[in-house]
């Protein structure tokens, strides 16, 4: 496409055959980046499969992509873990000094939702005791996410340099960790066929990783803000980062909806298990609206970084060319498109409710 738009670098050389020890070399500068190419696939699945639109063969289709997603996942993480066995001083050095990378840590976590997501809605709701399956594999999800967004926020605390110049988008990563962690659980309550008693602790430590989530990013996205001000966009290779922000928000937008509608009406766990005020059913439908009226708050929120982020894509058009930092926008959007499939059926909900 040359000047007029996207470009895609050419290799003018084989490192392969070029380069001394290039599976060496290759192996020595593996980075966690590659998982997002596994977050932008797997929340694919997960769109096509939750698309209002269903015409027949697109279960079929995002089952197979999801297939693909865990191929993907599979590989990229036997190599990463290789490349700590093997390099294990190099790779610690790389987290502890460059910013950039450490962020990409958490993106572990979120590509491990994505097909733990296509696990419930397949495997959960069809296959006999897969849904303990789900729930198990979700508290150690939890585990991880924790793990690593403390692990990150650590690491950039204790050891690395961080200013407004080199603040970027990336660091939303491990908040967009901790929110896809609970989108996950309220996933799993909500299409696999566990008991009220097991849904209960779900919910629970699923509003605190949302809290958790959601209040980090707004403080992350609060120092970014400031560093856009004061050194204006990253440059055009990196714009795609700016879309990065969009998946947290749009997660939550999905959780305080369905988490507040599985707490409430779907499932009546805080009737059942509540004391006090919970128990009564009347809160269980005003949590419900309070849990819409602060999603669709939410997704305002969202969509004004959007346009921001497609202002800022637009621009720099004629002046990136496609890389692996591309995928970071993959997610996001992906994101955004589910969120918007979650409030569609909460108006459906609305709507034959007061046809009632």
């Amino acid at each position: 496409m040359g000047d007029h738009g996207l470009s895609f670098p050419r290799q003018r050389i084989n490192y392969w055959r070029t380069v001394p020890r290039s599976r060496h070399v290759a192996l020595k500068n593996y980075t966690p980046q590659l998982f997002t190419i596994c977050m932008g696939t797997g929340v694919l699945s997960v769109l096509l499969h939750q698309c209002p639109y269903q015409f027949r063969g697109l279960g079929i289709i995002s089952v197979i992509v999801w297939v693909l997603d865990l191929i993907l996942f599979s590989v990229i993480a036997i190599t990463f873990i290789a490349r700590w066995i093997y390099f294990p001083a190099a790779t610690a050095i790389l987290f502890e000094t460059d910013v950039e990378q450490t962020t990409y840590l958490s993106t572990t976590t979120v590509a491990m939702a994505t097909l733990l997501e296509m696990a419930a809605l397949v495997l959960g709701s069809t296959w006999n005791n897969w849904q303990y399956a789900c729930y198990a594999m979700w508290w150690l999800l939890v585990v991880l996410s924790l793990v690593s967004s403390m692990t990150t926020y650590w690491l950039l605390i204790r050891d690395e340099e961080v200013h407004l110049s080199n603040l970027t988008a990336t660091l939303n990563y491990p908040t967009l960790g901790l929110v896809a962690t609970a989108l996950t659980g309220s996933v799993i309550v909500n299409y696999t066929p566990i008991s009220v008693k097991m849904a209960m602790p779900v919910i629970i430590v699923g509003f605190m990783l949302l809290g958790a989530g959601f209040f980090l990013s707004i403080l992350t996205l609060s120092a970014y803000f400031l560093r856009l001000q004061s050194n204006q966009m990253p440059s055009p290779h990196k714009v795609a980062t700016n879309f990065i922000p969009i998946g947290a928000l749009a997660n939550a937008v999905y959780c305080y909806s369905s988490f507040a509608y599985l707490a409430g009406p779907k499932k009546h766990i805080f009737e059942s298990y509540g004391t006090g005020p919970l128990s009564d059913p009347a809160v269980a439908y005003a949590m419900y609206a309070a849990g819409f009226i602060f999603s669709i708050t939410i997704f305002g929120f969202a969509t004004i970084w959007l346009i921001l982020a497609l202002t800022a894509f637009i621009r720099d058009f004629r002046k990136t060319q496609f890389s692996l930092t591309m995928w970071s926008a993959a997610y996001p959007i992906g994101a955004y498109g589910v969120a918007c499939t979650q409030l569609a059926i909460d108006e459906k909900r609305s709507e034959t409710r007061n046809s009632i």
